[in-house]
């Protein structure tokens, strides 16, 4: 049935593969498995050096910025997924729905 933003109303039982098989879900993972990837990647792969110069380059153009900002939005959108993952289980235990309308529109926000 519907409810407040999308959720049923607040108080009800958790059911974990009625959960999972949520879409937003299962778009949150994926994204969080993603960003994790190009996080790591980044970090692991994207400096080297010169046989000649032992100190460490980024591969984009030996720009130092261009890794930083790869890592910094990574790590941000590691972490956006995490919280919005974590919303995700909260949200239907939230009764108020001002609540429920800012978090929604906080994920919008993020999202956009």
């Amino acid at each position: 049935g519907g409810g407040a933003y999308g959720a049923a109303k607040a108080g009800g039982a958790f059911d974990l593969v009625r959960f999972v098989q949520q879409p937003q879900v299962v778009a949150r993972i994926v994204s969080a498995v993603f960003a994790l990837i190009v996080f790591a990647c980044l970090v692991g792969d994207g400096y080297m050096s010169r046989p000649e110069d032992p100190q460490l380059y980024c591969i984009f153009n030996h720009n130092e910025d261009a890794c930083r900002y790869g890592i910094g939005i990574g790590v941000l959108a590691f972490l956006a997924c995490i919280f919005f993952f974590m919303v995700d289980v909260y949200f239907p235990q939230i009764s108020n729905a001002t609540d429920r309308k800012y978090l929604v529109l906080a994920d919008l926000g993020f999202s956009g």
